[in-house]
C-alpha cells in the first residue's frame, strides 16, 4: 500500500493521464464542430492517415487515423452513431485520464 512506485511507473501514469485528458478534450471538441468544419477536419485527418499508412511500420496508426477522420466527417449527422461515438469516447478518455492522474499524484505522494 505504502510502497514507493518506480519512476518508470510514475512516468507511464503521467503520460497516460496527459494523453487521455488531451484526447478526450479533442474528441469532445470534434463532436461539437459544425457540419462544414466537421467535414473539413475529418477530411484532413483521413488524408494524414493515408500518408501515414504508406510506411509499413506505421500502418496500424494510419488505419486508426483514417477511421477517426471518417467518424469525424460523419459527425455532420448530429443524430447519428458517429456523433455518439465521438462523445462517449471523449468522456471515456477523460475518465481514464483522471484515474491515471490520480494514480500519478498518489505515487508522487508516496515517493516523498
Amino acid at each position: 500500500m505504502g510502497d514507493i512506485e518506480p519512476r518508470s511507473g510514475l512516468a507511464k501514469h503521467g503520460t497516460t493521464a496527459a494523453a487521455g485528458i488531451a484526447g478526450g478534450i479533442v474528441l469532445l471538441v470534434l463532436g461539437a464542430l459544425g457540419p462544414v468544419a466537421s467535414l473539413i477536419v475529418g477530411g484532413v485527418i483521413i488524408v494524414v492517415g493515408v500518408v501515414i499508412t504508406t510506411s509499413r511500420e506505421d500502418r496500424l496508426p494510419g488505419i486508426v487515423a483514417i477511421a477517426a477522420g471518417a467518424v469525424t466527417a460523419l459527425g455532420v449527422f448530429k443524430f447519428g452513431f458517429a456523433d455518439f461515438l465521438l462523445r462517449i469516447s471523449g468522456i471515456g478518455l477523460l475518465i481514464m485520464g483522471g484515474i491515471k492522474l490520480f494514480q500519478f499524484f498518489k505515487g508522487m505522494r508516496n515517493r516523498g
